[in-house]
């Protein structure tokens, strides 16, 4: 891996701080780290990436077999019919756990499909699949802010981005493009004028969370834990 390639993102695929189970989007590259093996997929080989169900084909098949062998034998009187019996429901056992669809992560190249099966799709990986899929697709990894274009007039020259609900909060909740697309859609009607901050994380020093609100909705948003440095603010629309 080059020196210079930067993370970008990091999510987990079952637990918090498991490093056999993560996924790690960098400027050139994404890297899902599944029960300790490590698959790397460049950014512009990456046709398409989201979750999807699948059935587990080893144990459908075994399951499969099995079952049905064993019941013949029983019913041949072939063999001691006991240790069948045991044969025959774990048989059924692996053939359902093998027909149950399971949640999986998908990547797809080039070339085919690859897998990665999980526990559940956590909304911390949600969240983490649509920004990545966001900066693969679109080009851009940016987060948006809006500010009363009143108070943004009043700080906008200073060295850090520091506005009134940071010091209310003690973090700033930004936006991706589709909370941005809603947010507008909610303030069509209003009469505030706003400015919008387009904001790159990767210059943001401030430590950066996706969590979700108050209000208790399952919808994560990016939390930054202190103020922005100015050089992170890479454009601004007014609205």
């Amino acid at each position: 891996m080059s020196d210079v390639e930067e993370n970008i993102a990091i999510a987990y695929l079952q637990q918090d701080e498991d490093k056999e189970n993560k996924c790690i989007l960098t400027s050139q590259r994404l890297i899902v780290i599944h029960r300790g093996r490590v698959n790397s997929f460049e950014r512009h080989h990456i046709k398409d990436l989201g979750f999807s169900k699948r059935r587990i084909m080893l144990p459908l098949v075994s399951g499969g077999i099995m079952a049905p062998l064993s019941l013949l034998a029983i019913f041949l009187n072939l063999y001691n019919p006991w240790p069948l019996m045991f044969i025959f429901f774990l048989g059924l056992a692996l053939f359902y756990l093998g027909w149950q669809q399971h949640p999986v992560l998908t990547v797809r190249d080039g070339v085919k499909e690859h897998d990665f099966f999980l526990k559940e799709a956590t909304p911390n990986l949600r969240a983490f699949t649509s920004f990545a899929r966001q900066v693969i697709f679109q080009g851009s990894s940016w987060l948006f802010y809006p500010i009363l274009l009143e108070e943004w007039v009043m700080i906008k020259e200073e060295e850090v981005f520091e506005p009134k609900a940071l010091k209310r909060k003690n973090f700033l909740r930004l936006m991706n493009n589709k909370q941005l697309v809603r947010w507008r859609q909610q303030k069509r009607n209003k009469v505030a004028a706003y400015a919008i901050l387009h904001i790159d994380p990767l210059k943001v020093k401030a430590n950066i969370r996706y969590e979700t609100t108050e209000r208790g909705s399952p919808e994560l948003y990016a939390h930054v834990y202190g103020a922005i440095e100015r050089e992170a603010i890479v454009k601004t629309e007014y609205s």
